[in-house]
C-alpha cells in the first residue's frame, strides 16, 4: 500500500509541474482499479484508506507541483533590453 502512496505522490508532482487540474479526474479514476487490486485480498477496509490516501497523495503532490510551475513561470530571469531586439 504505500508504494502506491509514493507513486500516486510522484505522479502528482509530474501532473502538477506539465498539466492543468482538468487531469486530476481521470487520475483518480485511474487509481480505483490500482488499490482495488491491492487491498482486495485484505477486505474492503484496507481497500478504503488505500484509495483515500493514494487520492490525497495525489492531489497533495499535484498541489505542489502546481505551485513549482507557477513559481518558475513568474520568476523567469528578466532580459536586458538589448536583448529584446535580436
Amino acid at each position: 500500500m504505500l508504494g502506491i502512496v509514493l507513486a500516486s505522490g510522484i505522479c502528482g508532482l509530474l501532473l502538477g509541474r506539465y498539466f492543468r487540474v482538468y487531469v486530476c479526474l481521470p487520475a483518480i479514476l485511474l487509481l480505483v482499479p490500482v488499490t482495488y487490486v491491492v487491498g482486495h485480498t485484505d477486505g474492503l477496509a484496507t481497500w478504503i484508506v488505500a484509495f483515500i490516501s493514494s487520492a490525497v497523495a495525489l492531489q497533495g503532490c499535484f498541489l505542489i507541483g502546481a505551485m513549482i510551475r507557477i513559481f518558475i513561470e513568474n520568476f523567469e530571469p528578466r532580459r536586458a533590453p538589448s536583448e529584446d531586439f535580436i
